[in-house]
């Protein structure tokens, strides 16, 4: 017999009793989310904000572009000042300093940006309060994908159900109290937009419009307009009333008979209004059901209170990076939860967001964001072109246009450069064909193109990276940083990827890239341990012991071609043992799952599963799933975290080619079950 996962699935379903800020629930489907409070639908935001995680409704294509100036619509890309730092032959440009295009830098890097397209909430009388919900029981029904909130309002039972369409922007509602009739209703109320955690503003009436379009007994459609941009909203359902509310841009829809049955659809486009509620809240169960009947699962049958929370973990780590992570364009680091960094995604957390669902028997997931490379290709060369370098040069800190943001250190990074030579690796070997070779040969060579360039030949004969470079741990000096051992091995690792790519497709590679491959620069070390750049000898003190410990990644993320397994795990446990790093304040979600890796790649499993349920700050893991970043009010989750611990869990349980050993990164005591996993490299 295989294993239960619906049982499992359904001891593992979170619930809620109370109001809390930092449980919503969330229900979505990669290109749309709609997050919700006790009542099962947005009816008290306010409760929200604040230190919390706020209740939005966001979709892929949710953005919105504020003019830069009252009688300026935008600031001009070329207008942007570059800064030249010098790679040791010449200068290159960067865009990292404001200087005196301060108003103009700022608005590049806030537009465009996401937003909340719109609050659905109960509607009840006047106004409802928090302190007329009784008796609540909230439970998200993982296998089902559904939420199901019960209470009293004023007294009365009220059930409500919530789910999403499986592929269309709309959140499906069933209200059932027999209040429907007598008053209770759902509320549609639109904000103005805004690049802040909630997206919204709702002090701004004038600033934007909505239109009723379509009023009539079952189907309601409304024009939403803000500066250049808009987008539509339909409801379709057995209501027989609308009414203007209580605020501006707020409309109320009634019911009667004791249930209310409504599907809420937001598009960028006219569309027909979503077909009824019962035959999309069935494909949404469908949707669901197959999900969790295919692919990777993981079952720990023990492990004690340390192995229930770990798969307690793992569930709601799948459930939410499907929600959030596995959309048409890369993920912001809140997914579509709420806006962090106004809503744009980073590219080199692409791979924590999302590079597991491979490893999880999931490609599809990945490959749905994989037209996006492709699409900003074009920008990409003209980056690298205008630096001075071959091939495509990704950006940092992007949106859907694919332009790097300006900042004083994204647009320095290296660490994603690779990246999509990783994730064509991941579909080749899920699918191997020749089409998908032929898919993404052009991406494949063109990094590469850009690597080789980078990397530069030095007196020793080897070849180095940087200056000038911030690696991913971001608290390095560009013009003095070289050599960062994770940002090595990735460059090895990628060209010899590159490069068996084109010999599967019968292609002679540059001989170029093998040579650099086999010749990059030793990563630096010092008293046993590795450094976090070259020279860098004061690594593990205050100065610099904190953020990412990303050289542990050479061996862990990456097989460790040139990494030394000794002087690793010295390096693994000065991080996680010794007191040498600030793990407990100063790391981040992803590098848990990292450290974990590592641990699991040098035999260490007691050590593995003592990363993973590290008891940091930044490694707490909320009732509803989402890996809180402590108490940091405009991060409140951290889906990086999430995606991380998927990947390291897989690894831990199928191992790495040429591992030979079933569930290496667990102790034999865990008896941890899999199925449907892939190894990793």
């Amino acid at each position: 017999m295989g294993i239960d996962r619906k049982g499992i699935l359904g001891n593992f379903s979170p619930e809620n009793t109370s109001f809390d800020v930092w449980s919503p629930f969330t229900v979505g489907n990669g290109d749309f989310a709609f997050t919700c409070d006790l009542t099962g639908l947005q009816t008290f935001p306010a409760l929200y904000d604040g230190p919390a995680i706020p209740l939005l409704t966001q979709a892929q294509w949710g953005w919105h572009t504020a003019p830069y100036a009252q009688d300026c619509e935008s600031f001009e890309r070329s207008d942007q000042k570059w800064t030249l730092y010098h790679n040791g032959e010449r200068f290159v440009p960067y865009c990292t300093l404001a200087r005196d295009t301060a108003k103009g830098y700022d608005w590049l890097r806030k537009n465009p940006h996401r937003f909340n397209l719109g609050h659905v909430g109960l509607s009840y009388g006047e106004r409802l309060a928090p302190e007329q919900i009784a008796n609540a029981h909230q439970r998200l029904d993982l296998y089902r994908g559904r939420i199901e909130s019960r209470f009293t309002l004023d007294g009365t039972p009220v059930l409500v159900e919530t789910c999403v369409h499986p592929t269309q922007d709309a959140v499906v509602i069933r209200i059932q109290s027999a209040l429907v009739g007598s008053g209770l209703g759902v509320s549609l109320r639109f904000p103005a937009p805004s690049f802040e955690k909630n997206g919204a503003v709702y002090d701004l009436e004038d600033t934007h419009q909505t239109v009723c379009i379509e009023n009539g007994p079952g189907c309601a459609k409304w024009l939403r307009q803000m500066d250049r941009d808009r987008y539509f909203v339909s409801a379709s359902g057995n209501f027989d009333k609308m009414q203007t509310g209580n605020r501006p841009h707020e409309y109320c829809l009634l019911g009667a008979g004791g249930v209310l049955e409504l599907v809420v659809r937001f598009s960028d486009s006219v569309r027909d209004a979503a077909a009824s509620y019962v035959p999309v809240a069935q494909a949404s169960v469908e949707h669901w059901q197959a999900y969790w009947d295919n692919g990777g699962f993981i079952a720990i049958g023990a492990g004690g209170a340390e192995g229930r929370e770990l798969q307690r973990r793992i569930l709601l780590s799948q459930y939410l990076t499907a929600v959030q992570c596995a959309g048409i364009y890369p993920p912001a680091e809140t997914g579509l939860t709420c806006n962090s960094w106004y809503g744009k995604f980073h590219l080199e957390m692409h791979w924590w967001h999302s590079a597991h669902f491979p490893l999880w028997q999931r490609p599809q997931l990945l490959a749905r964001s994989m037209w996006y490379y492709q699409a900003i290709l074009p920008g990409a060369r003209a980056l690298a072109k205008r630096q001075g370098y071959a091939g495509a040069r990704w950006p940092k800190m992007t949106d859907p246009s694919g332009d790097d943001s300006p900042s004083n250190i994204g647009p320095l990074l290296i660490w994603q450069q690779p990246h999509p030579i990783y994730y064509a690796w991941l579909l080749y070997r899920e699918n191997p064909t020749e089409e998908t070779l032929e898919t993404y040969r052009e991406l494949v060579v063109e990094t590469a193109a850009f690597m080789a360039d980078y990397a530069a030949l030095g007196d020793d004969g080897r070849y180095h990276l940087g200056p000038a470079l911030i690696p991913s741990q971001e608290n390095h000096e560009p013009a003095v940083t070289m050599d960062p051992p994770f940002e090595l091995e990735y460059w090895s690792w990628g060209l010899k990827t590159a490069a068996g790519w084109l010999e599967r497709m019968g292609q002679e590679a540059p001989e170029k890239w093998l040579e650099i491959a086999r010749n990059m620069a030793l990563p630096p070390q010092a008293d046993g341990r590795y450094l976090a750049r070259a020279n860098c000898l004061q690594t593990y003190t205050p100065r610099f012991n904190y953020d990412h410990p990303s050289m542990v990644g050479a061996l862990g993320i990456l097989p460790g071609s040139q990494i030394d397994p000794k002087i690793m795990e010295n390096t693994l446990r000065a991080v996680l043992e010794q007191g040498l790093w600030q793990i407990d304040t100063g790391t981040w979600g992803w590098d848990f799952p990292m450290l974990a890796m590592t641990a699991a790649r040098l035999g260490l499993p007691d050590l593995a599963v003592r990363a993973l349920l590290y008891p940091a700050q930044k490694n707490v893991y909320l009732n509803n799933g989402h890996n809180k970043q402590a108490d940091r009010a405009s991060l409140p989750l951290y889906l990086p975290g999430n995606g991380g611990l998927l990947m390291a869990a897989a690894m831990m349980c199928a191992g790495w080619d040429g591992c030979g050993k079933k569930t290496p990164g667990f102790p034999e005591r865990w008896k941890v079950e899999f199925e449907n996993l892939s190894p990793m490299r």
